[in-house]
């Protein structure tokens, strides 16, 4: 099959001189431009711990694309590492950094008219990022993620960086033993580059890239040191020239089917609850049906197969040993759309039959799962009528039925305040709110908080229920993604403290215990408390979609008005 650069003549029609010669003078030859183009994606800085070794998997990746016949062209985009701000106020930009990571990948590939991308990336939303501009450019495109890092030890146990927060945000820093565990850890928790080693978001990304058939069959779960994670490098760069010939975009593979699997997957290892922005928004993307009632309904049936943190006590690195992802779908094997493609060329369903769990302490199977059901639960109710996301596994059968009085903040600092503090009592409803995609903006972690209230033992005594969004890294009893939220005028915007918030995880509801006139009267004087923001948090705050939609910026133009201009 011709590719782009061929058809559109780049370097053979009128006015191919030019490009030619802004080519030449980069260093590459007639031979080189008349070769396909690949693009590599390399999201690799100084500063984050997924990003700081992906150069070297880069030069593995461009020697597979030269050794296949393509022409290599490397770019980067941002690439933040969103542990690094938590309880500052730039936190907001986790989420946001996410659309403009994928209009410099739309940007550049339509600029430079190039045939393919390898997407290398890793960490929270960076990879959903990458992945959305790969979809936006529909070019040919495949995944490599930069894996997990090795695991510290400390008292014969795999330690993850979940534990420090914990102490960070929730310990007696008067304590000796506390100031010398923190040290510690400081010190141990992170032995090198790679996503931390648990369950977060970053994890969860990197397996639904493989899940979701755009990146290579068993290489999201390799170590990011490990020398194989380098072979999978080269055979990324070899399968993208290859692909770019066949003519296979993004599109051909993230069918409805496709996203199903992904929530599939989600389900059984308890994913983090942010792939569940990340998959609205893939499909939004590429214009397939997805909702939260998919997820709502996936959940009753799709057993949890996964004790990797915090669900259990394993590390990804103990995943990958059972088997990584091929493990995964070969142990869900009977719940999923098989017949879905991958860039590899096999179906789903292909590389399901080849492997099984090998390490049933980590990855068990469906006849004997951790869970029966309800990795992710879909929570509604007169406060959240769109949905709102609850994480199921880390909250304890007592008091999965749940009724307690509201303690409202308009922030995660002054929720966090009040745990430190002593003012947040066993049975309390922490509400956190104007900290959704339009109030933050940016729909931040509520981090502090809720790793406050495990750190001093009250993470299964009180639940924290916010318009924001939870870490990977989240343990306790919390509901997020409430919508539509306060910034918008939700319900959640006219809580007040002491009134009485109901939970029942089984049955799947959150309600305030109000009539509906009385909050209809407080909803009529509610006011916007506005923050002025500009640069992208302003775009954000202004255009931002609910978290039931993804909370993605809203591009869509469907009326003259929109794009007119009055002087």
């Amino acid at each position: 099959m011709t590719y782009r650069s061929k058809e559109l003549g780049l370097f053979s029609g009128k006015g191919s001189s030019s490009r030619r010669a802004i080519y030449k003078g980069c260093g590459y030859d007639d031979g080189d431009l008349s070769k396909p183009l690949i693009g590599i994606v390399n999201t690799a800085n100084d500063a984050g711990l997924g990003h700081v070794h992906l150069d070297r998997l880069a030069a593995r990746v461009r020697a597979g694309i030269l050794q296949a016949g393509g022409t290599p062209f490397e770019f980067g985009t941002i690439a933040t590492c969103g542990a690094v701000p938590i309880g500052m106020p730039h936190f907001r930009y986790e989420l946001v950094i996410r659309d403009v990571i994928a209009s410099s990948v739309e940007i550049m590939t339509g600029v430079q008219l190039l045939d393919g991308l390898v997407l290398l990336a890793s960490c929270d939303s960076i990879i959903p990022g990458v992945l959305m501009g790969g979809i936006r450019a529909d070019v040919p495109c495949i995944v490599l993620t930069g894996g997990p890092q090795e695991v510290c030890k400390s008292g014969g146990r795999s330690v993850v960086m979940s534990e420090l927060d914990q102490l960070v945000f929730g310990a007696d820093y008067a304590s000796d033993e506390a100031r010398e565990k923190i040290r510690y850890l400081e010190d141990h928790v992170c032995p090198g580059p790679g996503a931390c080693s648990l369950m977060g978001t970053a994890n969860t990304m990197q397996i639904l890239m493989e899940g979701l058939g755009m990146a290579l069959p068993g290489s999201s779960t390799v170590p990011a040191v490990y020398a194989e994670k380098e072979r999978f490098a080269t055979q990324t760069g070899r399968r993208i020239v290859e692909l770019v010939k066949e003519g296979v975009k993004p599109k051909d593979i993230l069918t409805r089917e496709t996203l199903l699997n992904g929530v599939i997957l989600t389900m059984a290892l308890a994913g983090s609850t942010n792939a569940v922005l990340h998959l609205l928004s893939f499909a939004r993307e590429v214009g397939v049906g997805l909702t939260l009632d998919d997820f709502d309904k996936l959940s009753e049936t799709i057993p949890v197969i996964s004790r990797v943190i915090p669900t259990g006590k394993a590390t990804v690195i103990d995943l990958y040993n059972a088997g990584g992802v091929p493990a995964v779908l070969g142990e869900m094997r009977d719940f999923l759309h098989q017949e879905c493609l991958t860039v590899s060329g096999h179906t789903i369903g292909e590389i399901a039959a080849l492997r099984r769990s090998s390490d049933h302490d980590t990855l068990t199977t469906v006849d004997a799962p951790v869970f029966k059901n309800g990795g992710i639960a879909v929570m509604k109710g007169n406060i959240t009528p769109n949905g709102a996301i609850c994480r199921t596994t880390t909250i304890s059968e007592k008091i999965r039925r749940f009724a307690g009085p509201a303690r409202v903040f308009n922030s995660d600092e002054e929720a966090h305040h009040a745990v430190v503090t002593g003012d947040i009592k066993s049975g309390d409803v922490v509400v956190i709110r104007y900290e959704g995609p339009r109030g933050a903006p940016g729909m931040r972690e509520m981090m502090m908080t809720t790793d406050a209230l495990v750190g001093i033992g009250m993470g299964q005594e009180v639940f924290v229920l916010t318009d924001g969004r939870f870490s990977g890294f989240t343990e306790g009893a919390a509901i997020g993604h409430i919508s539509p939220e306060a910034a918008v005028g939700g319900v959640i915007a006219v809580v007040e403290d002491g009134d009485i918030i109901e939970i029942d995880i089984p049955g799947r509801t959150v309600n305030l215990d109000l009539p509906e006139e009385v909050i209809a009267a407080r909803l009529a004087k509610w006011k916007l408390p506005l923050k002025r923001e500009r640069g992208i948090l302003g775009i954000y705050a202004k255009s931002a979609l609910q978290a039931h939609l993804g909370a993605m910026i809203d591009d869509r133009v469907t009326e003259e008005e929109q794009v007119r201009r009055e002087f």
